[in-house]
C-alpha cells in the first residue's frame, strides 16, 4: 500500500510538471517575440476590438431601425456566413490574382490597407443607412474585405515561425483575439455612456485607422520580407 501510494504521488508530480512545462512552452514561443508576430497580434486585437465594439450598437440598431425579429436575424446571419465562406474560399484568391497581390509586395500591402478602409468606412455607412437593401450591399463589401484580409494574414503568418512552432503561434493569435472578444463589448458599453452612437463609431474608425498605419509602416518590412527569405531558402 505504501509503495503504491508513493508511485501514485510520483505519477501525479510528473503530470503536474508536464502541465507546467506545456504551459510554459506555449508562452515561450520564439516566433511570437519577433516584430512581425507582434505587429500581427496588435493589429488582430485592434480589429477584434473594433468588431465587438460595433456589435454593441449594431444589434440594437437592427431592432430599432428595421424591427428585426428572430427570423430576420437568422437570414441576416446566414447571409453573413455564406458571404464570408465565399470570400475566403473563392473571392479572395480571385481578387488577389486580379490585383496582383500575389506577385508584388507593395500591392499586397495596399490591398490590406484597402480592406481596412472598407471595414472601417463600411461600418460607419451601414449604421447611418435607412435602407435594408443597402445594409446587405454594404455588408457584402465588409464581409468580403474581412475574408480577404484574414486570408492574406493567415497565409503570411505561416512564414513567421518554424514548423514546430506554427501551431502555437496560431493558437496565441487566436487567444489574443478571444481576449479582445471579452473586452470589446465592455468597452463598447462604456463608450455608449459618452455618446450612444458617435463614441463607439468614432472609436471603431480610430482602431481601423491605427491598423492601416501599422500595416503601412511595418507589414512589408517585418512580414513580407520574412516570407521572401523563407521562399528563397526553399528554392536553394
Amino acid at each position: 500500500n505504501t509503495d503504491s501510494k508513493q508511485e501514485a504521488e510520483k505519477e501525479e508530480e510528473e503530470q503536474q510538471q508536464l502541465k507546467k512545462t506545456s504551459f510554459y512552452s506555449f508562452l515561450n514561443i520564439k516566433a511570437a517575440r519577433t516584430p512581425g508576430a507582434i505587429l500581427l497580434m496588435v493589429s488582430r486585437v485592434f480589429m477584434a476590438l473594433a468588431f465587438h465594439v460595433f456589435q454593441t450598437i449594431w444589434s440594437v440598431a437592427l431592432k430599432s431601425k428595421f424591427d428585426f425579429g428572430p427570423s430576420d436575424y437568422g437570414k441576416y446571419l446566414s447571409f453573413i456566413g455564406l458571404t464570408y465562406a465565399l470570400s475566403q474560399g473563392f473571392l479572395s484568391k480571385f481578387l488577389l490574382e486580379k490585383l496582383g497581390g500575389n506577385k508584388c509586395d507593395q500591392t499586397r500591402v495596399r490591398t490590406i490597407i484597402a480592406c481596412c478602409i472598407v471595414l472601417g468606412l463600411g461600418r460607419l455607412l451601414v449604421y447611418h443607412t435607412g435602407s435594408l437593401v443597402l445594409v446587405y450591399f454594404l455588408f457584402t463589401c465588409i464581409v468580403t474585405a474581412l475574408g480577404m484580409i484574414n486570408t492574406i494574414l493567415t497565409a503570411d503568418t505561416s512564414y513567421l515561425s518554424s514548423s514546430d512552432e506554427i501551431g502555437s503561434l496560431f493558437g496565441l493569435l487566436a487567444s489574443v483575439e478571444s481576449g479582445a472578444g471579452m473586452i470589446g463589448p465592455i468597452l463598447g458599453g462604456a463608450l455608449s455612456y459618452v455618446h450612444p452612437v458617435r463614441a463607439p463609431l468614432l472609436f471603431v474608425a480610430f482602431l481601423y485607422a491605427c491598423v492601416s498605419v501599422i500595416f503601412a509602416w511595418g507589414y512589408e518590412k517585418h512580414i513580407l520580407a520574412k516570407k521572401s527569405k523563407v521562399l528563397k531558402s526553399k528554392t536553394l
